[in-house]
């Protein structure tokens, strides 16, 4: 039975890393490297691999061609890491087949999407009022976005698919277990991070996406998200330690697993990396 092992992993830079690490050690395994990136890149990225272009190269030719949405630094942020191992992971996997499944016209709709959340996070903090109706039609179309992406990028991923894949995706690539078992696939989900814990954002989505959720506990979490962004993520240099900072203070049955002086470093290993 042809096989395929989806690989989980946060939008963060550290996430990003343990990725390389992971594909480096059991990449040998697998004859296909799916890549969570618009089709339209596939080629470029496979240049890079095979080091006939350098990662500023691939960057300026992604948005030369406007295949991924502004702000760059924000697509940048997680993703260098793993791009700039891939001609590594060819050279020592020269059998490996890299290929792209995701969608451009799904990348930008994400972002806007993601801009109009943005939008209601800062006009709460502005107004302090939670306007639940803007809050659920922004989550809806979020979620319509996410529905989309999941119909096509399946379709890619089993026209790319090998007799032995590994499929890299965010965190909301398990959507996409039910479509390729009922291709007849053995699917397997692997985690890259053992300890994560979601954002109130991203619990919100998920709850929404199961039915409906009463005004207190949409206001609950919205209060709560925009805590994070004001205290969380304006507040220190790069987008992992936003996150562990915030775990480590609120999320108690994690704390212990949390190494308060590993935070730290992060600023510096995000800045080097």
């Amino acid at each position: 039975m042809t096989s395929i092992d989806l690989i989980l992993s946060p939008n963060l830079r550290t996430s990003s890393m343990k990725t390389s690490h992971l594909l480096k050690e059991r990449g040998g395994e697998y004859e296909t490297f799916l890549l969570n990136f618009p089709v339209e890149m596939e080629e470029i990225v496979i240049e890079l691999a095979a080091e006939h272009i350098s990662y500023d190269e691939l960057i300026n030719e992604v948005w030369r061609c406007d295949l991924i949405p502004e702000p760059r630094g924000s697509w940048e942020y997680n993703i260098r890491p793993l791009l700039e191992a891939l001609p590594q992971l060819a050279q020592t996997l020269p059998n490996l087949t890299i290929c792209c499944y995701g969608s451009k016209e799904q990348e930008f709709a994400s972002m806007k999407v993601a801009t109009m959340i943005a939008r209601l996070i800062l006009r709460t903090m502005i107004t302090g009022e939670v306007e639940f109706e803007k809050w659920r039609d922004t989550l809806r179309a979020s979620l319509e976005v996410d529905r989309n992406a999941t119909e096509k990028e399946a379709e890619a991923i089993l026209g790319k698919t090998g007799e032995n894949s590994i499929c890299l995706s965010d965190l909301g690539g398990r959507r996409f277990k039910r479509a390729l078992r009922r291709a007849g696939l053995d699917v397997k989900i692997l985690y890259v991070e053992k300890f994560y814990h979601f954002t109130p954002l991203m619990i919100l989505k998920r709850k929404m996406a199961r039915g409906s959720v009463e005004d207190e506990e949409l206001e609950g979490l919205v209060r709560h998200h925009v805590e994070y962004i004001r205290s969380y993520v304006y507040r220190f240099r790069n987008r992992d330690r936003a996150h562990y900072e915030w775990v480590y203070n609120k999320i108690p049955w994690l704390r212990q697993k949390i190494n308060k002086e590993e935070i730290k470093l992060l600023d510096s290993l995000i800045h080097n990396s």
